[in-house]
Parts: C-alpha cells; structure tokens; sequence
C-alpha cells in the first residue's frame, strides 16, 4: 500500500481532499504530531481487512486450525471434494515461488 507521510495540522486543512483521495484511488496517509506517527488514514476495505486479521490473530483456536491445515499441506495430506461430494486424496501441484 502507497503512503504519504503528513502532519495532522497539514492533514486538518486538507481533510476533504484527502478523504476523497483515500476513496477513490486507495491511498493511505501516516498522520504525525511533532515528527512522530500519531494515526493513519487509510481506505475503509484495508481497515476491515486489518481488524478482521487481528480477530484472526487473536483466536487461538483458528490459529492452531490453521497451523495444522499448514501442517498437513506440508505433509502432502491434501482432500478435495468430487462431484458426487465425495472426499478425494488431491496430489499437490508444484509451487511457484
């Protein structure tokens, strides 16, 4: 993500714009105080994407989920559903890094 650093003063004076900028071409800005970060301005689908990732974060059951489902990828203990919904062993394709 694109960021423009920017005193909250500077930010104040120039909040309509910004907020539009924001909205339409998904920019972000860093608000400081005194040289330092103090908060951001970043579009609204980034904001919900990092709060729900901190939900994600936090819960300790779906991160341990997670790890296994990692863990079994790794191991190549991979299932997809048919058709018919049955399970099926899936062969892992090669990764591209």
């Amino acid at each position: 993500m694109r960021h423009e650093i920017l005193s909250v003063s500077k930010a104040k004076a120039r909040l309509l714009d910004l907020t539009r900028k924001v909205q339409e071409d998904g920019r972000a800005y860093v608000l400081t105080r005194d040289g330092k970060p103090v908060s951001a301005l970043v579009p609204i689908e980034d904001y919900e994407s990092l709060l729900e990732t901190m939900e994600i974060l936090a819960d300790k059951k779906t991160m341990r989920d997670l790890t296994a489902a990692l863990a079994d990828e790794r191991r190549g203990r991979l299932f997809k559903r048919d058709a018919n919904g049955r399970w099926l062993k899936h062969k892992r394709t090669k990764r591209v890094a």
